[in-house]
């Protein structure tokens, strides 16, 4: 019976992301005693250069925790080190390593699996985040006796939400790239199971949080209205359609590429939504040639394009 017969069978995959971050993920990177940790330094990973990883207790140079909190972990002796950390928000990234050599770095990743938060969302607790790591390397580099310690704080997400998203101004490293990089280790469950969740992710995902229905490329929407087709007659970007967001997506020639999200029906009392008629009226008032855009009676309107980012009203 195959992985994939037996979670249909008998249990289901598990959609908990603690599961990922606390399971799967160390079972690739931890394997054979952290062996294949330094992958991660590669320039196609978190780019961070030549790791020296060691994971004997007798010589160790890497400290690996999911699920930390420096809140909790910090008590007696230890809260003395960290003055005024152990009062900060809970809010700590689901892995956090410490890798000493051959100069201290700091690898915080918050990862995303089946859960689908919005951008304002994402974007707040990654910067939350950032306040208290940047903190913690100061205080590290103290304890370590160096000039600094690196940070390097990094989202880890499906590609497909990595490609919904606008700039996180945070880097972003996806699953995919995970389960490729550490194809070949010696983990061939949980490799395989990583690989069946990425496989079965449209299905398993939650729904977006927020008032949307759906996404789709600009040009796609702008060619439905065109063809007559209503099925997506509203559209949302922050700040509305004079908002910054669609002003620079129309001056960057990005905005036909871009994923907005969108609605079957307006949406009262909320200037961040907006009739796709007035985005057609905006784009040709800026010199845009949308009527280029117009299908042919051969033409069939695919919701299939490009995603470079998405537009999130959700604010």
């Amino acid at each position: 019976m195959t992985l994939d017969e037996l979670l249909d069978r008998a249990l289901p995959l598990n959609r908990k992301e603690r599961y990922y971050t606390g399971t799967v993920l160390p079972a690739l990177l931890c394997a054979h005693s952290m062996c294949h940790l330094s992958r991660l330094g590669r320039s196609d990973l978190l780019d961070l250069g030549e790791l020296d990883v060691r994971a004997d207790p007798d010589d160790c140079t890497v400290l690996f925790f999911t699920e930390y909190s420096l809140i909790e972990s910090a008590v007696g002796k230890a809260a003395e080190l960290f003055p005024g950390m152990t009062a900060l928000a809970k809010d700590t990234p689901d892995v956090v390593i410490l890798v000493t050599e051959p100069e201290p770095v700091l690898i915080a990743l918050e990862a995303k699996m089946f859960d689908r938060p919005s951008s304002p969302e994402l974007l707040k607790q990654l910067a939350a985040q950032k306040a208290q790591l940047d903190g913690l390397c100061t205080h590290l580099a103290r304890h370590l006796d160096v000039p600094r310690v690196r940070l390097a704080h990094w989202a880890l997400l499906p590609r497909a939400l990595a490609d919904a998203m606008p700039d996180l101004e945070t880097p972003v490293i996806t699953w995919e790239q995970i389960r490729d990089a550490y194809a070949d280790v010696d983990q061939h469950y949980f490799h395989g199971v990583l690989t069946t969740a990425l496989r079965r992710y449209p299905e398993l995902v939650s729904k977006w949080v927020g008032y949307q229905d759906g996404d789709l490329a600009g040009a796609k929407l702008v060619q439905r209205a065109l063809a007559g087709d209503d099925t997506w007659p509203y559209m949302g970007a922050q700040g509305g359609v004079k908002g910054q967001r669609v002003t620079k997506s129309i001056a960057e020639g990005t905005w036909s590429t871009t994923v907005f999200q969108c609605r079957h029906k307006p949406l009262p009392g909320n200037n961040n939504w907006f009739a796709v008629a007035d985005f057609i009226t905006t784009l040709r008032a800026a010199g845009v040639d949308v009527d280029s855009l117009a299908p042919t009676a051969s033409d069939e309107v695919s919701d299939q394009g490009s995603r470079t980012g998405v537009m999130d009203p959700q604010v």
